[in-house]
């Protein structure tokens, strides 16, 4: 057995830098030698909500700037050529969402290796099923596209939005503009969890929000299926069934046309 030298680095919430407390809700492993990171992130933030008790909007923030750093990894990915790279990184970070400095460890099998560490200093053990959702909250192209409209002011991320009429909360992933207020709400649909009272949930939410635009502005729900692992079937149900309520839905297998559809469009 080869061993090879890589470096990891733990992500975690600290919503208090002086008070030095965190709580662990991922980690990168980095193989220099390889030009290669991966990540794996808490879909649940149980420790975040064991820990510190964070209030629902406090919890989407958390949320938010685990994606926002998720997606500044990606992106920059090939800025990290050795691990000083990856330190200068880490350390320049001040956001609540951040990362510790590498350590050094001895790997077989990155991605076997970094689930491995994830247990240990996560600690969280999801189904087999949900596992490879939790490992990617966007798809690749469009994480990259959000990364530059996001710096160009163009896309951002509104959080929980207040549904028309109903005035209950609802959480969007990003929104942007194209001539109509675009809200785009990511769903990993793999695993068939809860699939009829979400697919309600969305039409109903939908349909409110078109016919109830802000000062006579077009706005539309964008439903996108993130997991590759999500059936045919499945997808296109949604599809057919949202498409009546004025809801737009965009399966996985068309995630990069829609990335260059917002590149393109978007004002």
């Amino acid at each position: 057995m080869s061993f090879t030298r890589a470096f990891y680095s733990i992500i975690q919430y600290v919503p208090d830098p002086a008070r030095a407390e965190a709580a662990n809700v991922g980690v990168v492993l980095f193989v220099p030698g390889e030009r290669q990171l991966e990540i794996r992130t808490s879909p649940t933030l149980d420790r975040v909500r064991r820990f510190f008790a964070p209030g629902k909007s406090q919890l989407q923030r958390v949320q938010l700037g685990l994606e926002a750093l998720k997606n500044r990894l990606v992106l920059g990915k090939d800025e990290f050529v050795d691990e000083a790279a990856l330190a200068q990184f880490a350390a320049a970070r001040a956001d609540v969402v951040r990362l510790t400095a590498p350590r050094l460890t001895m790997i077989t099998a990155p991605l076997t290796d970094l689930n491995q560490l994830y247990c240990e200093l996560v600690g969280e053990v999801e189904p087999a099923g949900q596992r490879a959702g939790a490992m990617e909250i966007l798809p690749s192209r469009i994480a990259a596209v959000l990364g530059r409209l996001e710096a160009a002011q163009k896309v951002w991320r509104p959080g929980a939005i207040e549904i028309p009429k109903s005035r209950r909360k609802f959480d969007i992933s990003f929104a942007y503009q194209n001539g109509a207020l675009n809200y785009v709400r990511i769903e990993a649909l793999a695993g068939h969890a809860r699939i009829e009272s979400r697919l309600e949930k969305l039409a109903f939410n939908g349909q409110l929000l078109h016919d109830h635009p802000p000062s006579g502005q077009q706005q539309m729900l964008v439903v996108l299926s993130s997991d590759p692992a999500a059936s045919r079937e499945v997808e296109d149900r949604f599809e057919s069934t949202l498409r009546e309520f004025h809801v737009r839905f965009i399966p996985s297998r068309q995630a990069d046309e829609f990335a260059t559809e917002i590149e393109m469009s978007v004002h």
